[in-house]
């Protein structure tokens, strides 16, 4: 089915865990298969990945991401991605609690023990609450390793997806800017 003219994929995370996550653990159909594409996005670096779609605040992309959850490191092949703040719940008030969990990352360059720069690429990884039988596969328990994630460049301009770019448009928009302070303005607001 096409997607409507203007319209962009960005769910509440409440709705990315229910009507998303949640079908794929369970084995169900999901509304709009091509909105979350499955890739192993802890064996790719973020700028490799192909992130489609654009917003004002800068560019994502959803993932379902089978974890092997005997491997607590999010390595890829140049960097790594470190987690930072607190797991945050995430509540559904028609199933009356808990139905999942977001963790919040930045892509590091280098290696754990020889970390680099931290980047402008951000990821909040989401899992279904195990605990709730609603939302946990029995019949095939592999399925429950599966994890969504918003992958998104932040503050990245619209025509631009890489770090490095990123980084050179910052630094031209400050020497606009410094540029704009030398010039005069008269009473009613018009460059001299």
């Amino acid at each position: 089915m096409p997607v409507p003219a203007g319209f962009v994929f960005n769910p509440s995370d409440q709705d990315l865990l229910w009507y998303y996550l949640a079908p794929k653990v369970l084995g169900r159909r999901i509304p709009d298969k091509a909105a979350v594409k499955e890739t192993d996005i802890y064996h790719v670096d973020p700028d490799r990945l192909t992130i489609n779609t654009r917003s004002s605040d800068g560019k994502w992309d959803y993932f379902f991401v089978r974890r092997d959850l005997s491997e607590k490191s999010r390595r890829t092949p140049n960097g790594f991605w470190k987690e930072v703040g607190e797991v945050e719940t995430i509540n559904a008030v028609f199933l009356g609690g808990i139905i999942g969990f977001k963790r919040s990352f930045v892509f590091v360059e280098g290696t754990e023990d020889d970390p680099g720069a931290i980047t402008r690429w951000e990821m909040a990884e989401y899992r279904l609450n195990q605990e709730r039988h609603l939302l946990r596969n029995d019949d095939n328990p592999e399925r429950n390793n599966y994890v969504a994630c918003r992958v998104y460049l932040e503050n990245e301009p619209i025509s631009e997806c890489t770090v490095d770019s990123a980084c050179r448009q910052d630094a031209e928009e400050e020497e606009d800017d410094d540029d704009n302070e030398n010039t005069e303005v008269d009473s009613s607001g018009v460059r001299k």
